[in-house]
């Protein structure tokens, strides 16, 4: 996959005062890990990140045994993994990034046919 962007993973943990060492360290894991995969739906990026979960359009990854938790939308048909937020989990828990990024917005679909019924 491609990584969007890694800066924002780098600002994280360079912001961290108590746990900055172990950000970087969980946080390159889940990057280098992240960026080998090949996932083609979200069935298959579970079986690599287990406890990942499908907000709307958005993906939640548990990192760090829990302690940070990395919101990203996935586009598998382009290969590509946007990191929208990452946070740690209290404010996680306060579910303010769920309307900041839209994830539970549904990903554009085709509009459905007209079902006008024709006169007579």
């Amino acid at each position: 996959m491609r990584i969007i962007s890694k800066k924002r993973l780098r600002e994280f943990w360079e912001t961290r005062k108590h746990d900055s060492e172990a950000a970087k360290r969980d946080l390159s894991t889940w990057y280098k890990i992240a960026k080998s995969a090949a996932w083609r739906n979200f069935a298959q990026l579970k079986q690599t990140f287990g406890t990942a979960d499908q907000v709307g359009d958005c993906v939640v990854f548990d990192v760090g045994n829990n302690r940070f938790r990395l919101i990203g939308r996935v586009r598998y048909r382009n290969g590509i993994l946007y990191v929208l937020r990452v946070m740690d989990h209290a404010e996680y828990d306060k579910q303010r990034w769920i309307e900041d990024w839209g994830c539970y917005k549904s990903p554009p679909k085709k509009p459905a046919p007209s079902r006008r019924k024709r006169r007579r």
